[in-house]
């Protein structure tokens, strides 16, 4: 710390401007997940009040101590890669400093360690991300459960875009079925994890019953095969965080299991797996673009793109140029449609800024979830647990590019990663239970 020690600080009530900030990136994590300009509005009230806080003599609350010096060391290498990239692309100047603005929910997680390094507001922000994921899954199943009709007689002001919105994608509440099937699956072992606090019995039995509510909805009803894979995931992370690397493992075993027997007891689980087999294996012949076809046709030429640009890449924000012509040049019809992402993470890094840029990529992953499990605090494994779900649901989608689930890996990151001092040590703070840890 800068003035004061470590100890003076957790004995004293944080400043007033530290707790808004908290409170609006909280604002603006849950907002993310229905609204963008929500979203916005919370990361620019969160912005302005961090600065605010380090104007004022606030500032000496800042966890400086335990920054993640190492995490901003290997975002810098990153970003710095891609501004290195504009040297020698063929994308429009405006185009390609676009791209790399588009990276800026990354540098979130920088101000974000800062501030919640506490325990109190993680258990704010864990108990607001639940509530908001209770309040979609409500609204998926009434919506499953109720005509559309009958909700538009009820409330007949309600837009012709939302009722538009809703009628096309019924059960999905939330911005997409992509992200509303991520986040289920991570409100599922969040209210889980609950179940295993010093509640009272009626109390965890509840949480336990609201965590199966969201795996059932995530079963029956929101068809997104990305919320699958980190459901999956978590699985194995959960064994991992009861019994270390031995647990791994075990983890595995148990995910094949569930997987398994949801694809043979859940007709939605299978229908939405089978459909993307046929889809992947039809890609080159089917008369209309498909979700797996249109990823096959991406990948097949992103791979021809990197033949001769392997190590420095086609040059940042290229892709959609080079993509665009060479996918005209090679198919006809939906096949040929211009495309600014391959849907593959680590495939569009690499297209664009060559393994180099990959290196630095999977550096910074690296280095984040390392800070993560530094302190062994229980959030801490939390958010590795998520960037490892992200990272593997990134091989079929762009996850820490797109809006919603960037902005959303990069605040659990941030306001989890950074533990001041071990659970339940902190001012104001209850003991965390052991045994989830």
């Amino acid at each position: 710390m800068a003035s004061s020690s470590t100890g003076d600080v957790l004995s004293s009530r944080p400043p007033a401007l530290m707790v808004w900030a908290q409170n609006a990136a909280i604002f603006a994590c849950c907002a993310n997940l229905f609204s963008t300009a929500l979203a916005n509005l919370g990361f620019a009230a969160f912005l302005l009040l961090f600065f605010g806080l380090c104007l004022s003599g606030g500032r000496r609350a800042l966890d400086t101590e335990n920054f993640p010096a190492g995490v901003s060391l290997a975002i810098g290498l990153y970003i710095g890669w891609q501004l290195i990239g504009l040297s020698y692309t063929e994308a429009p100047l405006s185009y390609a400093l676009k791209s790399v603005l588009s990276e800026r929910k990354i540098c979130y997680i920088l101000p974000l360690a800062l501030i919640f390094s506490d325990e109190v507001p993680k258990r704010r922000f864990l108990a607001a991300s639940l509530t908001t994921g209770t309040v979609a899954l409500v609204a998926s199943f009434l919506l499953s459960l109720v005509p559309i009709a009958h909700w538009i007689q009820l409330f007949p002001m309600v837009s012709a875009r939302v009722v538009s919105r809703l009628v096309t994608e019924n059960v999905f509440v939330l911005r997409s079925n992509v992200t509303q099937g991520m986040v289920f699956a991570l409100c599922a072992f969040l209210a889980f994890w609950y179940s295993l606090q010093p509640f009272s019995v009626p109390r965890q039995w509840a949480f336990r019953a609201l965590a199966a509510l969201f795996v059932l909805n995530i079963v029956l009803l929101t068809h997104g095969r990305s919320g699958y894979v980190v459901f999956l995931v978590l699985i194995v992370w959960a064994f991992a965080m009861w019994r270390g690397w031995r647990g791994v493992g075990v983890g595995m075993a148990a995910a094949v299991v569930v997987a398994v027997s949801a694809f043979f007891g859940s007709a939605s689980v299978h229908d939405r797996v089978m459909q993307g087999v046929v889809e992947a294996r039809g890609f080159a012949t089917v008369p209309k673009e498909t979700s797996l076809g249109i990823r096959m046709v991406l990948y097949e030429t992103t791979l021809e793109l990197l033949e001769n640009n392997l190590v420095f890449g086609l040059g940042t924000g290229a892709f959609k140029t080079h993509y665009s012509a060479r996918a005209a040049e090679k198919y006809q019809g939906w096949q040929a449609k211009p495309a600014d992402d391959p849907h593959n993470q680590y495939l569009f890094v690499t297209a664009e800024n060559g393994l180099i840029g990959l290196a630095t990529f999977l550096f910074m992953l690296a280095s984040m979830v390392r800070s993560c499990l530094r302190s062994g605090s229980i959030y801490g494994k939390m958010a590795a647990g998520c960037l490892l779900a992200w990272c593997a649901t990134s091989l079929f989608s762009g996850h820490f590019r797109t809006f919603p689930e960037g902005h959303l890996i990069a605040f659990i990151v941030g306001m989890l990663m950074v533990s001041r001092a071990p659970d339940g040590q902190q001012a104001g703070a209850a003991p965390a239970d052991g045994a989830a840890a």
